[in-house]
């Protein structure tokens, strides 16, 4: 009985490695395939936040917008570049199946391994931004320390997991319900002004209706949460980020569950 314990957990441990390896591979390869035969190659990936930046601060500042706000630049910076992470994770995720038709087809792999591998991509692009991001609140603001940066890089990873929870429940939908994808961009686009990533709550140009609008917005607290980790404007709120993973977990929970039950039967609409 003990002999037979082991060769099951044996035999476990066989299995979940071969799909980490899996996993990688599936990662590698869509990262390499995402700039194949591009002259910049991954500096697209940097390229995308950063002119963002530029454009959106050139135009403020014409505005006067962001004066009252200490370390605006990098305010804005950080912004940008957590919610690029955040859409990026959305539609990718939403997409790892219908994109990924052709060897879900061939090969009998777990799934869900397509979706992860779809927001690991995501994660990718988003630590080569953050890295950036965080040479430059280094050399500028000195309220920036080690207890932020971890702060940030926890929420950012909680995030994950919470979209991949969504992405469990979305990436089955949309293979059946195409026009799910443009629903989700328009949605994301009207989200980017809904949220304060050029501006604060308080600013004076909102009126009291636009403040609820925004504070009724999810990404309003989060990327709160997320400059506090650079010491911008806010102040870290550890009760935020328990009910945040709580949240994030169950989720996760559900649409792996959910997940299970219904990718059986999607084959057929690919």
């Amino acid at each position: 009985m003990v002999k037979k314990f082991f060769q099951n957990i044996k035999t476990y441990l066989i299995t979940k490695i071969k799909h980490l390896d899996l996993l990688y591979v599936m990662v590698a390869t869509n990262f390499k395939m995402r700039y194949q035969n591009s002259v910049l190659g991954v500096v697209w990936v940097v390229i995308k936040p950063y002119v963002t930046f530029l454009v959106l601060y050139y135009v403020w500042s014409m505005y006067g917008a962001g004066s009252e706000i200490e370390y605006y630049p990098l305010y804005l910076l950080i912004g940008i570049i957590f919610y690029n992470y955040f859409q990026d994770l959305f539609l990718s995720g939403q997409m790892s199946l219908l994109d990924r038709a052709g060897i879900i087809l061939k090969v009998s792999f777990p799934r869900q391994l397509a979706v992860l591998s779809a927001l690991f991509n995501a994660l990718i692009t988003f630590l080569i931004n953050s890295f950036l991001a965080i040479i430059i609140a280094i050399f500028t603001n000195p309220k920036f320390n080690v207890l932020g940066l971890l702060y940030f890089s926890y929420l950012a990873f909680i995030l994950m997991v919470l979209i991949a929870g969504i992405s469990f429940f979305t990436s089955v939908l949309t293979i059946r319900f195409r026009d799910l994808k443009n629903i989700a961009e328009l949605v994301l686009f009207l989200l980017f002004w809904g949220t304060p990533i050029f501006y604060k709550v308080n600013d004076y140009r909102l009126t009291p209706e636009n403040i609820s609008l925004v504070l009724i917005n999810p990404l309003t607290h989060l990327l709160a949460q997320v400059r506090a980790g650079f010491g911008l404007s806010y102040q870290i709120d550890i009760s935020y980020a328990i009910m945040f993973t709580i949240l994030s977990l169950f989720v996760f929970a559900i649409g792996w569950k959910n997940f299970n039950r219904r990718i059986r039967k999607v084959a057929e609409y690919f």
